[in-house]
């Protein structure tokens, strides 16, 4: 999707934190997901998350990374996250990965970086997650871990399923109407995110299943949580481009 399609969205939300689907509190995301980063990657190293929206996830990463970069393709997000979630190691930046000499950009800059990725692939069409990898894989250099959280055809089943069965879940309707988040063809079937990444350079070092915490409820008031899968990977040394010197 385009920058202007995110920059109309974000405009379009209140400024609290909470107002979009994804953005739960870090305790319920970031914080679950950190630890599972801590196991496999250098956290002296900088952070870049990408796709990072209001900015709530990536201020939380700046307590316990020393330098974070919060990269998202809407620059209504990014004016967003610099004035709701600051923080004196936390620099935010509007750039397109689909561009992979940004990325080039971004690694000249910083060096080899760790990577946050979080519900980014489903919204891209085939081609331009094998772009989006590449130039993730141009961020993380010989060095750095991504980590990947990710819907998969079953997070766009339970979705629909909910919704057809008359559950009034409004962020949800508003984004399967807007974007077809949960109609869109899942970036893998489930148990297979694993092969996108091996098959795009990466060697995976773990993975598993892990709930989407929203910030929405259901009619029961349960907090509406979203079956997807996490990984956590390296650039492959098989891989062509991964060898790129530090700056």
């Amino acid at each position: 999707m385009t920058g202007a399609v995110w920059d109309a969205y974000w405009s379009s939300l209140p400024a609290e934190p909470g107002a979009a689907l994804w953005d739960s509190p870090p305790r319920l995301t970031a914080a679950r997901h950190l630890p599972l980063l801590r196991a496999h990657a250098d956290l002296s190293l900088p952070l870049v998350d990408v796709g990072c929206g209001s900015g709530r996830q990536t201020q939380w990463l700046a307590h316990h990374v020393p330098q974070v970069v919060g990269v998202d393709i809407a620059e209504a997000a990014v004016e967003l996250a610099a004035a709701s979630h600051p923080a004196p190691n936390v620099t935010y930046r509007r750039a397109d990965l689909l561009d992979e000499g940004a990325a080039a950009s971004l690694r000249a800059e910083f060096g080899a970086v760790n990577v946050y990725l979080r519900g980014v692939l489903h919204q891209l069409a085939p081609n331009d997650r094998r772009t989006m990898l590449r130039s993730i894989r141009t961020l993380l250099g010989p060095a750095g871990v991504l980590f990947a959280q990710e819907l998969t055809e079953r997070t766009g089943w339970y979705l629909a399923e909910l919704l057809a069965g008359g559950e009034h879940l409004p962020k949800a309707a508003g984004l399967a109407a807007h974007f077809g988040f949960g109609a869109r063809i899942a970036p893998a079937h489930d148990g297979r995110l694993r092969l996108l990444f091996e098959h795009n350079g990466y060697d995976v070092v773990a993975d598993g299943d892990i709930a989407l915490h929203t910030t929405e409820h259901t009619c029961d008031g349960r907090p509406l949580e979203l079956p997807t899968r996490y990984l956590l990977a390296r650039a492959s040394e098989r891989a062509s481009g991964t060898h790129v010197p530090r700056p």
